[in-house]
């Protein structure tokens, strides 16, 4: 197995080298603005409708690269991102948040306020002022938060799914409004948004996290009282990582030790992994789906450096490990800085595009793992 440190310098060379110049000039659209939801496997554009928290993530995830300087492209395409989100997606300058769906050449073809897109509006907003203190992307970011408590806030805790308060209730956009909450914080440092990753929090450890069982409940009845009837009983071990990680960049802004949590959450997870070692997309009543997307090892790469102490601990092995494997599997391509979305139970690929969303996934594993290289100094 790969040496830790080594490893992590393989993955961010790939990824600096490789995937973020190739998405910087074939993921953005210089006809109609905006980025593609996908490319095919030979890097070039998918055309099609585009979901806006798509928009958001690259938004976020190129104001990143910018500030890396990892791309000469990356802050220009960042900037007008955001430029076109905002126009495009959030009419009256987000006074209600972002639309769900644009078509093609930018218009709204879907206004639903979907919770989990109104997360990620919010990191993208987080992006733009952490990389140009932008104004108008703090402006942007407190409109959001008051159209959320204002129209989709629940007398149950949280924030109903949309403006039909559709069920199951999710713990998924939570968990994202949660990381925005506390990026928000870390580049602003505006106490509103620490009070709100608190309350995402209270919401984890009293409705969300089973710690008899050691799980996170994705889908809930409306008071989150409850699990679905339907879908209560699904797990997803990479949103169970994710929160690993979550709860320890919590604990860095709110001075609470997670360490138990984190780590209970960590094993239960780790104990759903295939036969190969990789985290499977969900499993129901004790079942693996079989089939295993990209983004939940990229979260087990960011739970594991988050828990490890040092660069030969189990978790910091268990890092590179996964590393190597993706460089075996998903990030065998004939374009360098492509990969494979998805394979099936036998580790056939399966996936029909490379979709544009996993790039923000991709960064944030290569920034978690710089961070842990350089001794937590730097992310």
């Amino acid at each position: 197995m790969t040496d830790p440190l080594a490893g992590i310098d393989r993955l961010t060379g790939w990824f600096r080298d490789s995937a973020a110049p190739l998405w910087a000039r074939a993921g953005w659209d210089t006809r109609h603005g905006g980025f593609f939801e996908a490319l095919d496997f030979n890097g070039e554009a998918i055309r099609g409708d585009r979901r806006v928290r798509v928009q958001a993530r690259q938004v976020y995830t190129f104001s990143m690269i910018g500030a890396h300087g990892w791309s000469d492209r990356a802050e220009s395409i960042a900037a007008k991102g955001f430029d076109y989100l905002i126009e495009r997606a959030c009419p009256d300058g987000a006074a209600r948040g972002c639309a769900h769906v644009l078509s093609d050449d930018g218009k709204i073809i879907d206004e639903r306020r979907d919770l989990y897109d109104q997360a990620f509006l919010l990191m993208a907003c987080a992006g733009r002022i952490a990389a140009a203190n932008c104004d108008r992307a703090l402006m942007a970011a407190q409109r959001t938060l008051a159209f959320l408590d204002r129209e989709l806030s629940s007398p149950h805790g949280g924030w109903n799914e949309n403006e039909n308060a559709e069920t199951p209730r999710r713990q998924n956009p939570h968990m994202h409004l949660f990381e925005a909450f506390i990026t928000l914080f870390q580049t602003t440092g505006d106490e509103i948004w620490r009070d709100k990753a608190a309350s995402v929090f209270a919401l984890f450890t009293e409705r969300f996290y089973d710690p008899a069982e050691r799980v996170l409940i994705e889908f809930l009845t409306s008071d989150l009282k409850s699990r679905d009837a339907q879908r209560g009983d699904e797990i997803e071990p990479g949103h169970m990582m994710e929160w690993v990680w979550l709860l320890g960049n919590y604990a860095t802004v709110s001075g609470a030790d997670q360490r138990e949590s984190m780590t209970a959450l960590y094993q239960s997870a780790q104990s759903y992994c295939d036969a190969d070692g990789f985290l499977p997309d969900k499993v129901s009543t004790g079942a693996l789906s079989g089939a295993r997307r990209l983004w939940p090892q990229t979260e087990y790469i960011k739970a594991a450096f988050r828990l490890s102490a040092a660069p030969d601990d189990q978790y910091a092995r268990d890092g590179a490990m996964v590393i190597d494997k993706l460089f075996a599997t998903y990030f065998q391509q004939p374009v360098a800085g492509l990969w494979c979305d998805q394979y099936d139970g036998d580790g056939a690929p399966i996936a029909a595009d490379v979709p544009a969303s996993i790039l923000y996934h991709l960064y944030e594993a290569v920034a978690e793992s710089m961070h842990f290289a350089n001794g937590g100094t730097k992310r």
